[in-house]
């Protein structure tokens, strides 16, 4: 006789389609195992429940009950914006000429659909306190910030921002803003 496995669960009585020979439902197990099995799946959907909630909340501009299907299809659609930063931001010369200038830095900028991601080049002479001076430029468009990095490469610094959405009317604005409050 095949061992019952105290996991398998079914609405139905008996055997489901495609379980195996010898698989314990809920409707066939004892009451002791039937209570168990039922704990271990609203266990399941409890942790489902919470991992869903989690990551609802690191997508931006996403309502706090969103249906899951809607946080998957827009984390899917973040996680392509993101890469899609990454692979302009990592590309050859994507902002080099614009810290080999000291009389005015030029801020490149990436827009997705949900997300927008500025990057300029600091020079050295202006470096501290341009972190805070970038910020304040999003901060007098009203446009939310959702993580800003500053690093630091043989001497350079670059700063990189991500922000919510951003209208393409803005964008230049910020664009000359930046470049003003770090040149």
């Amino acid at each position: 006789m095949a061992a019952e496995h105290p996991l398998a669960l079914s609405l139905a009585g008996g055997r489901t389609k495609g379980s195996p020979a010898g698989t314990t439902t809920v409707a066939s197990a004892p009451p002791e195992q039937r209570q168990a099995m039922v704990e271990i799946e609203r266990a399941r959907r409890r942790h489902m429940s919470r991992l869903y909630a989690e990551l609802g909340a690191l997508l931006p501009d996403l309502p706090p009950r969103a249906p899951k299907a809607r946080i998957l299809e827009e984390a899917i659609a973040y996680v392509g914006a993101l890469r899609g930063t990454v692979a302009k931001l990592e590309a050859p010369g994507a902002v080099e000429g614009a810290g080999r200038r000291t009389a005015a830095v030029a801020a490149e900028v990436l827009a997705a659909e949900k997300a927008s991601c500025f990057a300029a080049r600091l020079p050295a002479a202006r470096r501290p306190g341009a972190l805070t001076r970038v910020l304040e430029v999003f901060r007098r468009y009203g446009v939310p910030v959702l993580a800003a990095t500053v690093t630091s490469n043989a001497g350079e610094a670059a700063v990189t921002v991500t922000t919510g959405a951003v209208a393409p009317s803005v964008v230049e604005g910020i664009k000359a803003d930046i470049s003003r409050s770090i040149a």
